[in-house]
């Protein structure tokens, strides 16, 4: 979904979200998009909605291609 390195006034770029397994994209009725961290759930030390574009995080892990 988010394959651009910036990304505009609709979606804008999530940084090390936009390829994290604990991300999960959120969309509400009005057409916003956000990203909300999965980790939030069982570690308060990570924000349910992290402010974006997240340049570093102790919780990343890369999604893997299942090919």
């Amino acid at each position: 979904m988010f394959s651009a390195k910036e990304g505009n006034k609709n979606s804008p770029y999530p940084g090390l979200c936009a390829d994290c397994v604990h991300a999960r994209i959120i969309k509400s009725d009005r057409g916003s998009m956000f990203v909300q961290c999965q980790l939030s759930f069982t570690d308060a030390r990570f924000e349910k909605y992290p402010r974006l574009p997240v340049v570093t995080c102790t919780g990343y892990a890369r999604k893997t291609c299942k090919e």
